[in-house]
């Protein structure tokens, strides 16, 4: 589920807090595939800006292979995890807080990476920005689905996170929802989709753990709720555990192309 259902009626506020940016590390990766494919359509290795970044998962696994990554993102939290995590493996990496419309983002750019974030950002700010910086054989790429996709309980699953949608108010798949998820596509000239795939093990708790990683899901935003909420998960994937862990498969989707300095027009592609 790139963004939350919950995400269509706020602005993302939630990433700010610590326990947010705690679950955020039991995400799963993204498949390896994907980044393979993300370099061969990369030519240039100079600058590469991750933004919207949280704890720099793309920026982290993209570093070794550019001169210099700018990681961006509002949250200090998701920045300190994203320090810890790379152990000052990669110090090219500048980790820089700032939301996307007030980010200074200079050229030139060889690659930008976006993961979920950019349904969180007002793309008639920040795209604009973006087309300015990026060279000219450089491309932007939107990545999304960094969580369980194909299982045995994957239905289960997903009907239990259909049903607190509901319970907390929300609509599954909504007008707004859908209309959150799309606002970015005027200002984005894209030239090609793929997806990936791969197997992953994770014990139940750190699954369940990294659901609230994701903005419908904050605990201070169920409260008490939260519990249950688990509960309701971990009676979905006991039955399928073994040590404690389950198996499953990521999905994750590419979309690569150029962001616009101005929208296109309507029912142009």
């Amino acid at each position: 589920m790139p963004a939350t259902q919950a995400s269509a009626v706020n602005t993302g506020a939630e990433f700010l807090d610590e326990d947010v940016a705690r679950a955020y590390a039991h995400r799963t990766d993204y498949p390896p595939a994907l980044y393979a494919r993300l370099l061969a359509l990369t030519p240039g290795r100079g600058r590469l800006l991750d933004l919207g970044c949280g704890p720099g998962k793309l920026g982290r696994g993209l570093a070794a292979q550019f001169e210099e990554v700018l990681a961006v993102d509002p949250s200090a939290a998701m920045l300190r995890l994203g320090r810890e995590l790379d152990a000052a493996a990669h110090p090219n990496i500048a980790w820089i807080e700032a939301t996307a419309e007030a980010a200074p983002i200079e050229p030139p750019l060889d690659l930008i990476v976006m993961g979920a974030s950019v349904h969180w950002v007002d793309p008639a700010r920040v795209f604009p920005k973006l087309a300015s910086a990026l060279t000219a054989g450089g491309l932007m790429a939107l990545i999304d689905g960094d969580g369980p996709a194909q299982a045995p309980w994957i239905g289960a699953w997903r009907a239990v996170i259909r049903d607190w949608v509901r319970r907390l108010g929300g609509v599954w798949n909504g007008p707004a929802h859908q209309a959150l998820m799309s606002a970015h596509e005027p200002w984005f000239d894209r030239v090609g989709v793929e997806t990936f795939t791969a197997q992953v093990e994770q014990s139940v708790e750190d699954l369940i753990e990294a659901e609230h990683s994701r903005a419908s899901w904050a605990r201070a935003k169920m409260g008490d709720l939260a519990d249950a909420f688990d509960a309701d998960l971990r009676t979905v994937l006991t039955p399928y555990a073994r040590g404690g862990k389950v198996n499953f498969e990521v999905s994750s989707r590419l979309t690569w192309g150029r962001p616009l300095a101005a929208p296109h027009a309507e029912g142009e592609p």
